[in-house]
């Protein structure tokens, strides 16, 4: 999102102070001398925080406060004032607010708490998409977010694949979401109501062969076809021959070419070489990881009616820095570990296995994710702050697979 402060100050010489320590770390500012100025600038939709002096003419900050809570909750209010008072502190945090600093207050402290108060914003908003995501029902979105090349060819595949009436193949090592992909394209189709998911670590031949089919169109995801025996290849093709309506999500760890080497039967072979579906590694994602492990810690507090929490950069660097050679279990074991409060590795823990090599560079595109989201994806102010040449700078993004403009306004 765009930084911007929703400034609120009847002293006109101060507002302009202030405004301008706001902008010169490229934050908008909008400014108001009261708050029937700054009142049609309070919305749910608002991309940014509020600060605002509590001692004004007419309604104060208090009423700021009261304003912004009733009109959304998770919108960060810092109040100012001159004649702060211990009563005064606590009846502004007891209301709710952000933070409560006292003037005069230092600029570099008030941009540090102000920036604090955006990246809080900055999750609430991007919380709010991911949930508008789901009700809309792009499921594709909500079970594989990311930027990355290969997570946005694998939703357009499964999109593709959710209203084409062709058996499908899902290929990819273990643990990258196979079987979520299944569930996804299944999701995405919403002519077909039925769904029925198996492995055949488990499933029988005859089990196969009487499965509970009827006319009603059905997605039949099959698990682990690396593993089909002769009989279990004839049933599974018998029912494809039977049941017109029937839709098979096959898949394995190998490719559909290996399978048919090692004995997959050709006419088996065919009818899923129809849409072939690449599922990629976490290490293919890694430009994702941060909003992945994100979508899982909010997968773990919904289902206990829970908050988000805010999750520490560092905790991000950790995540950006390992390797997840178990793909998305690993991971959202180590998500769910957090969300619950239970004990996740410390920073010297993750490290220990890793190679200097690869704490440089997660520390490396840690920085540059922090300083282009504080200067919203302005190429120059993260140059100059980071005093780098602009040629070096652009080298390094895209060494890490980064875009200012995804900085600049997306949620």
């Amino acid at each position: 999102m765009t930084p911007t402060l929703l400034l609120i100050e009847d002293d006109a010489a101060l507002r302009r102070s202030l405004a301008q320590s706001f902008e010169l770390e490229d934050i908008t500012v909008i400014a108001a001398s009261s708050y029937v100025m700054a009142k049609s600038h309070i919305s749910r939709d608002f991309e940014g925080v509020i600060l605002s002096d509590i001692r004004m003419p007419g309604k104060d900050g208090f009423d700021v406060l009261a304003r912004a809570r009733e009109v959304d909750p998770d919108l960060p209010v810092v109040l100012l004032t001159g004649q702060a008072d211990v009563p005064m502190a606590v009846r502004a945090m007891a209301e709710g607010a952000y933070d409560f600093r006292q003037k005069p207050c230092p600029p570099e402290q008030l941009i540090e708490v102000v920036n604090r108060a955006m990246e809080h914003r900055n999750l609430v908003l991007r919380s709010r998409e991911m949930e508008r995501q789901l009700q809309s029902g792009d499921a594709a979105a909500a079970n594989f977010p990311g930027t990355s090349a290969a997570v946005e060819r694998l939703r357009e595949a499964l999109r593709q694949a959710a209203g084409l009436p062709v058996h499908i193949y899902l290929h990819g090592p273990a643990g990258a979401g196979k079987r979520l992909a299944a569930h996804t394209i299944h999701a995405l189709a919403t002519e077909r109501p039925r769904f029925i998911s198996l492995s055949l670590r488990d499933t029988t031949a005859e089990a196969l062969r009487t499965l509970d089919l009827t006319s009603q169109p059905t997605d039949l995801s099959i698990k682990s076809l690396e593993l089909a025996t002769s009989a279990q290849q004839a049933a599974i093709y018998e029912l494809m021959e039977r049941f017109p309506e029937l839709r098979v999500i096959a898949s394995s760890a190998q490719s559909l070419e290996e399978l048919r080497q090692a004995g997959l039967r050709d006419d088996l072979f065919y009818a899923l070489d129809m849409m072939q579906i690449e599922v990629p590694s976490l290490a293919q994602r890694r430009k994702d990881l941060a909003v992945v492990f994100e979508a899982l810690v909010r997968q773990t507090v919904r289902g206990m009616n829970g908050d988000m929490p805010e999750i520490p950069e560092s905790l991000y660097a950790q995540v950006i820095a390992r390797a997840w050679p178990d793909n998305l279990p690993e991971l959202r074991n180590f998500a769910r570990s957090f969300a619950l409060g239970l004990n996740v590795q410390t920073d010297a823990a993750s490290r220990a296995n890793l190679s200097l090599a690869d704490q440089m560079n997660a520390f490396e595109k840690l920085v540059l994710t922090d300083t282009l989201r504080r200067f919203g994806g302005k190429s120059t102010a993260v140059a100059d702050a980071l005093g780098l040449p602009r040629k070096t700078l652009y080298d390094k993004l895209a060494k890490h697979e980064l875009k200012a403009k995804d900085f600049r306004s997306s949620i």
